[in-house]
């Protein structure tokens, strides 16, 4: 069993929030669907081992775009979503989710939070810790992707 943190769009800011830190601290992998580049090198410089990342369209980044990253045998595809068009649809990123034989995406970009299953294939969208203040918490286990979304308490 494995605990993954997944924020996106954090707009140059980290929350305080002592449980948001806890997650962190206590979780087996961060993963940050981009839009917070100083964040990720935050991340990176406090969890090296257990941060993955990929940028968004405002990192002004040229490359890691997308990932995929294996978590106990279940493959997870790390997007920010918006060269797949995630504001009108995520058919485009289940598309190419499907492509790349993953289990799960996961993407930001529109700032709202959402779990959905189709078929063999999650999509989880973690919202934003800056605008809608939330993350998910997934926990992968016996072949499976449980997820939930946190909202952030104020503190």
């Amino acid at each position: 069993m494995k605990n993954i943190v997944i924020i996106s769009d954090t707009h140059g800011r980290l929350p305080r929030n002592e449980e948001f830190w806890e997650a962190l601290d206590n979780c087996d992998y961060i993963f940050h669907l981009g839009d917070g580049r100083g964040e990720i090198e935050k991340l990176l410089r406090i969890y090296p081992q257990k941060t993955y990342y990929v940028y968004g369209n405002c990192d002004f980044a040229s490359d890691e775009w997308e990932k995929i990253v294996e978590v106990e045998n279940m493959k997870f595809f790390l997007s920010h979503g918006h060269n797949y068009k995630v504001k009108s649809s995520d058919m485009l990123l289940q598309m190419r989710g499907a492509e790349l034989g993953a289990d799960c995406c996961l993407y930001g970009h529109t700032h709202r939070p959402a779990i959905d299953d189709y078929s063999n294939l999650k999509m989880i969208n973690p919202g934003s810790l800056t605008f809608a203040k939330t993350y998910c918490f997934a926990t992968v286990t016996h072949g499976k992707i449980l997820a939930r979304t946190v909202a952030l308490r104020q503190s």
